[in-house]
């Protein structure tokens, strides 16, 4: 092998490993936030289970954790595929080293024999003396030198080989231990989402026979859902009939808002989203239709927070006794609702990650769903565009 082809070998073993470092350090990534909201939800299905209320939203929680163990499902074999490219690669790498390393031993061998050679039969001090003029004795000296360097230099050269040998070896090491305990969370995650989905098909049956009062608080959400969006709406008209044109201050919050898509805060610490934007099939029930004008939000934690800096517009009450609260960002609203309390007033100036109200009392678990809606003008927004991705 030429020396060139030794080098674009090395050359794209170095930039293979990078880039499986990269894909690795993602999967971690990805991993590590599917795990939480896992977790989100299963304390969420625990709190659900205790009030024996809210099946459908039970069901919702059932079916997003099947969805996200499916995708750590995923993302676990991916790793393992990752892990076991970089295992091979490292291995061709090894197999590299030990080549140059036994050549390296070699030349060293060879050059020490050379050095013997040179002195053989000769005392050092008398090889000097014997010297014909100045600069023979001069270029014996540099002789012994160079010799002396090269065997330092070729002597390094071995430890360091020898020592990357050995890194890469407790490396092939390290990637299989790793891989051995993907196996095993792997193996432990798909038993878990068998037991979920067990858990679906008894929920699913459970709704099933208590059919009418499921399409009763179906219609009890329509009519939530409709209440938003007409109250919505007729501040959106109000608004209109009062000024046709924004304030420098209010064009300014618009401006940064929008700026910021992708990158809002969430409106809870931590949460997952179990119910998605727009229309949505029923989960079971053929034939139905359900519009979510936003998204839903399942999370373990109480308070409830501004995405934004604005201003309290309304807050409602919904016939469940949970209220709503909107606050306008110049052109743009965000819609909190299934709020067990407030803590703002209309009129009121909030800013970004300002808590507004809260779904639950302490000790008293009433809602651990909140619904959360963004608009711009009459146009209805998919918040999952708007929020950051964790």
């Amino acid at each position: 092998m030429n020396i060139k082809l030794k080098y674009s070998l090395a050359f794209l073993i170095v930039i293979n490993l990078q880039i499986n470092g990269q894909n690795y350090n993602a999967l971690a990534k990805q991993k590590e936030n599917l795990i939480k909201e896992s977790e989100i939800l299963n304390q969420a299905l625990v709190e659900t289970k205790h009030t024996h209320i809210n099946t459908l939203e039970k069901l919702n929680l059932i079916n997003t954790k099947i969805e996200l163990q499916n995708n750590l499902l995923a993302v676990y074999s991916q790793t393992i595929d990752v892990l076991k490219l970089e295992q091979n690669e490292v291995e061709i790498n090894i197999i590299a080293i030990s080549n140059n390393l036994e050549k390296l031993k070699s030349n060293y061998a060879q050059l020490i024999q050379i050095s013997h050679r040179s002195i053989k039969g000769y005392n050092r001090l008398l090889f000097f003396l014997a010297a014909q003029n100045f600069n023979q004795l001069i270029r014996r000296l540099h002789h012994f030198k160079q010799l002396e360097i090269d065997r330092r230099k070729k002597y390094k050269e071995i430890q360091q080989r020898q020592d990357e040998f050995n890194k890469h070896k407790q490396l092939i090491i390290t990637k299989k231990a790793e891989q051995a305990e993907l196996a095993l969370a792997k193996k432990t995650e798909l038993k878990i989402l068998n037991q979920t989905k067990d858990d679906q098909e008894s929920t699913i049956q459970f709704l099933i026979s208590k059919k009418d009062s499921l399409t009763k608080v179906i219609n009890i959400k329509d009519l939530e859902t409709k209440k938003i969006t007409n109250t919505i709406l007729d501040f959106i008209e109000s608004e209109k009939n009062k000024d046709n044109n924004l304030t420098p201050e209010l064009k300014l919050i618009s401006s940064n808002f929008n700026s910021n898509k992708g990158r809002l805060p969430w409106p809870v610490n931590q949460g997952s989203v179990v119910s998605k934007f727009g229309k949505v099939p029923h989960p079971f029930l053929s034939g139905i239709i359900l519009m979510n004008n936003g998204i839903e939000i399942a999370t373990s934690n109480q308070g409830v927070r501004a995405v934004f800096n604005g201003e309290v517009s309304r807050i409602i009450v919904l016939p469940t006794g949970l209220k709503v609260v909107i606050i306008k960002h110049g052109e743009y609203l965000t819609v909190y609702s299934q709020l067990y309390n407030t803590t703002v007033q209309k009129g009121q100036k909030v800013k970004t990650k300002d808590y507004i109200g809260s779904l639950h009392e302490d000790h008293d678990t009433k809602n651990n769903l909140l619904g959360f809606q963004i608009w711009k003008g009459r146009k209805k927004l998919n918040p999952t565009h708007w929020i950051s991705s964790h």
